[in-house]
């Protein structure tokens, strides 16, 4: 599960967690081993030093004499203190210890130097070490570790308290100056604290945005891929034979809930074929459309192959039954065309569930429309569906143009719908894209419509997945101003000179 830390801003999933715990740790690690390396090396610096000092010069035991102190018990808590950094360094190098160890490991130790000036103070008040020791040993700790605010407190508490307890007890320090001391090292190590929390905010951050541009990258391959599978649904184009068809698909985003079958069948022993297609519009956009769309595909490539010769109105049918039994629970509802062209009858077999109008353009430029003929898929239940099947002609040079409605749903920059009068418009204007007769028209109709579409947005985004289809018998130019309609048996002169 997701959510948003209102602390940070930084978006967390148990997948982050995992990730930034292990690179927190990784990190933790190597600091830890810097640390013991830097101050653990001053110490055992130190130490040679007084050793070698109080070997060479007696002179250096009059001067700790002095300031109360023992060399021989400073060298041995000097020595004490040495061999814990050593041992918690060759415990992280060899043992390879869990996160939540070497946090423990990281606080001990600055937790070790506050009791060793505790005891220090303790043996040697005239020597005045504690407060400026343990405040320079937790201030570098809280700039090499990667410690919370929590993380980083927890020594001061310690120590503070092991401070109080020692001033009461073995030091016979009054209360109010008790507490004025643990004030003063509280204080004093408050600049520490917004240190460390102010780059852990940073750290968590960064990660933050890595983590996201990673997942990101990922996101965008996979969306990549799954628009390969998606579009691998989408049929071939047909450019022979007695029936073609062309489509052009601008989904909204990625992938999305457009989704079109055709399919060639042989619809008797003479070997003649019609061409049945399905056009559907799901509700909703990208990865759950798409996800739809899938479950879709499959309900209508088994019923096509089981049913080749299938009827538009039956498909429609079995397409609203399956939506309404199993999609509309999700409120999940689709619009759809379903067509059959059968050439050598000169026929059209269309049902349309609540789909946009679609439109046959004729030779000569006259419109038809083909209006809904019944509600849309899965609304309801298959004892109240009719699929209105009807039955038109379709003759050589016509061009049946079919579109989901993101094409009449484009919205200019002022707000306004493109809408079904202004694609009807598109379409019935009477001049040509680049040639001088209709049969110039004829393939290009969803090539144009998408291109109008993005016109009438001047720019903007697409809201909607926009998918447009042509099925055209095509008619042969014989030449400017002769055509002649291709059929499966002859080839009829429409005009003359």
């Amino acid at each position: 599960m997701a959510k948003r830390n209102p602390k940070s801003g930084s978006f967390e999933t148990s997948e982050f967690r995992h990730s930034f715990h292990q690179e927190t740790s990784s990190l933790l690690r190597r600091r830890l081993i810097w640390f013991i390396a830097i101050w653990g090396g001053l110490g055992v610096l130190g130490l040679i030093v007084m050793v070698l000092g109080l070997l060479a010069d007696t002179s250096v035991s009059s001067v700790y004499a002095s300031m109360g102190v023992n060399s021989a018990v400073a060298v041995g808590i000097q020595v004490i203190w040495v061999l814990c950094y050593v041992a918690v360094l060759l415990v992280v190098l060899e043992k390879n210890p869990s996160a939540v160890r070497v946090i423990r490991f990281s606080m001990g130790l600055i937790i070790l130097d506050g009791l060793t000036a505790i005891i220090m103070r303790g043996a040697y008040p005239r020597t005045g070490m504690f407060l400026w020791y343990f405040i320079l040993s937790h201030g570098i700790a809280c700039c090499v570790f990667p410690w919370t605010i929590r993380q980083a407190a927890m020594p001061i508490v310690i120590v503070v308290a092991a401070s109080s307890f020692s001033h009461l007890v073995f030091e016979g320090t009054g209360v109010l100056s008790t507490i004025i001391f643990a004030i003063i090292t509280i204080l004093c190590n408050t600049p520490a604290l917004f240190i460390s929390g102010f780059r852990h905010n940073q750290r968590l951050q960064r990660s933050t945005n890595k983590f996201l541009s990673h997942r990101y990258g990922m996101i965008r391959q996979e969306l990549a891929y799954a628009r390969q599978v998606h579009e691998a649904l989408f049929p071939a184009p047909i450019t022979t034979g007695p029936i073609h068809f062309v489509y052009r698909y601008e989904p909204m985003r990625q992938i999305g809930g457009d989704y079109l079958h055709a399919q060639l069948v042989n619809i008797d022993d003479d070997g003649r074929e019609a061409l049945s297609v399905v056009l559907v519009d799901v509700t909703g956009h990208g990865i759950p459309a798409a996800l739809t769309v899938n479950r879709l595909h499959g309900e209508i490539d088994l019923r096509l192959a089981e049913q080749p010769n299938i009827n538009p109105g039956e498909l429609l049918c079995h397409l609203n039954r399956y939506i309404n039994l199993t999609l509309s629970k999700h409120s999940i509802f689709a619009t759809a065309i379903c067509l059959k062209v059968i050439p050598h009858e000169n026929k059209l077999l269309y049902a349309s569930g609540g789909h946009p109008p679609s439109f046959i353009r004729g030779v000569d430029g006259t419109l038809r429309d083909i209006e809904p003929t019944t509600f849309v898929l899965g609304a309801c239940a298959e004892p109240e569906f009719e699929s209105g099947e009807v039955a038109i002609d379709f003759f050589p040079g016509d061009s049946l143009i079919a579109y989901t409605d993101g094409a009449t749903e484009a919205r200019a920059m002022d707000g306004k719908m493109l809408q079904i009068d202004g694609l009807r418009r598109i379409i019935a204007a009477a001049h040509e894209m680049t040639d001088t007769d209709e049969s110039g028209l004829q393939g290009r109709w969803s090539e144009r419509i998408l291109k109008e579409v993005a016109n009438h947005r001047a720019g903007l985004p697409p809201e909607d997945d926009t998918l447009a289809i042509e099925i055209y018998r095509p008619v042969k130019r014989a030449s400017r101003t002769d055509l002649v309609y291709e059929t499966p048996k002859t080839s009829q002169s429409v005009a003359s000179e």
